[in-house]
């Protein structure tokens, strides 16, 4: 048996997860400026940790492709199939909870946003939909689809435990507000699975988010 080959692709996987871990530390311990505006902030540096470093990370350090990440189409035929019938499910959760459970008292969304059909859009769109694409690169993308590609199905697990605990970090505490942000991470994972494509799993963690905001209108 060659170790060689074997001791390189262990050395690239605990490199990898160095990174992730001091990615995630570095995104939860950067001082603020409180003279300027918190998503600006949130937003500047979670491309920088979640899209910039990662890229940097493949292309200088493991000499990996940008399709490596993730940015290819689906390595599977009829690969948009899986979005439906992962959304289709995970939103049924959701829905089931808000029945089931008061989310929707304490789940807020900005006064503007619930006020303006026109600006919700543009927050849906714009705001969540840049939001979604940082989390997919690092999540789905670098963790998932580069770091735990050879653990099959359980790096859809795997990942999804990682960023629950990221979302729980970062807010402080789990609510009902992490919920879809929750479920969007385990419906993308799925779909990264059988597509290995970041551009599907954005898709459908978009879809997760935007449909549970429209419930969550709709229910009050």
């Amino acid at each position: 048996m060659n170790l060689i080959p074997l001791l390189s692709r262990w050395k690239r996987f605990l490199m990898t997860g160095v990174f992730v871990v001091a990615s995630l530390l570095l995104y939860g311990l950067f001082p603020t400026e409180s003279r300027l505006s918190g998503t600006i902030q949130s937003l500047t540096l979670g491309a920088a940790v979640f899209l910039v470093l990662p890229i940097l990370f493949a292309k200088t350090v493991l000499h990996e492709p940008l399709s490596a990440l993730g940015f290819r189409g689906s390595n599977r035929r009829f690969g948009a199939v899986s979005i439906p019938l992962v959304v289709i499910p995970i939103l049924s959760i959701w829905y089931v909870l808000l029945r089931t459970y008061p989310v929707a008292s304490s789940y807020t969304l900005p006064s503007t946003v619930r006020s303006s059909f026109p600006i919700f859009l543009f927050y849906e769109i714009v705001l969540v939909g840049v939001i979604a694409f940082l989390y997919e690169t690092f999540f789905r993308g670098l963790v998932q689809i580069l770091w735990l590609r050879s653990a099959g199905l359980w790096a859809v697990f795997i990942q999804a435990a990682l960023f629950f605990v990221f979302v729980v970090s970062v807010g402080g505490g789990f609510s009902w507000q992490d919920m879809p942000l929750c479920l969007a991470g385990l419906a993308s994972g799925f779909v990264a699975s059988y597509t290995g494509s970041v551009s599907y799993a954005w898709v459908s963690a978009w879809l997760v988010l935007f449909l549970s905001d429209v419930l969550i209108l709709v229910s009050r």
